[in-house]
């Protein structure tokens, strides 16, 4: 009995921890001439499988510019304005699901260009910022349970403003994280008997513990 509790809380926890095996699931260097002229854009653009993207498009209040090897646009606000960002989405193909780990960019801003900027998804319809993006790139940690098991689309939003006439551009951008198949119901199922059976495993070790005292 202790060997079949065993089997099936490693069973549990492999299905549970998403973070540990996260690689690259879309990523575009952003080459060529006047990428930005394009909305979205797709070329170069690599995606795992069993997954769809985007590639990085534009929100209504900007517009694409000249620059080549990057993805540029001016029209950016001196306060924050919904409809000025560059846009991600992902989503995952029928039967599985996206485990997101962190968006990774580079990008660079000209002298009047945007200075301040936030990064918000979909999940809650674009209303809090993650992470602290700025205007050369960073690492965003996307680890949190909400972009975990995603089986719809998502989208991300990379938002500049404090800005004046200039222009701000991604360089390059990254996903990372996991993609795999929805369990099937019969596994969930042996998951939630997993629990339990490591659960009154535990009792049953700290009874004997606290007898043996």
């Amino acid at each position: 009995m202790k060997a079949k509790a065993t089997a099936i809380g490693i069973l549990f926890t492999t299905l549970s921890w998403t973070g540990a095996n996260a690689a690259v699931i879309s990523h575009n260097d952003i080459t060529g001439d006047d990428p930005g002229l394009e909305n979205p854009y797709t070329a170069n653009l690599f995606v795992t499988s069993n997954i769809s993207a985007t590639g990085i498009g534009q929100g209504s209040g900007i517009s694409g510019k000249i620059g080549d090897d990057r993805y540029n646009a001016s029209g950016w606000s001196d306060v924050f304005n919904a409809d000025d960002y560059f846009t991600f989405t992902l989503d995952a193909n029928a039967g599985y699901r996206i485990n997101i780990d962190s968006f990774e960019y580079h990008a660079q801003r000209s002298s009047t260009g945007p200075t301040s900027f936030a990064f918000r998804s979909s999940i809650d319809g674009f209303t809090t910022n993650i992470g602290s993006p700025t205007a050369t790139g960073t690492t965003i940690d996307l680890t949190a349970s909400q972009f975990q098991h995603l089986t719809d689309p998502i989208e991300f939003r990379l938002y500049g403003y404090n800005s004046g006439v200039g222009t701000f551009s991604v360089n390059d951008y990254t996903f990372n994280g996991t993609v795999e198949a929805v369990p099937e119901p019969g596994t969930l199922a042996l998951v939630g008997v997993g629990s339990l059976l490591m659960f009154g495993n535990l009792r049953r070790t700290r009874k004997k513990m606290e007898m043996a005292e």
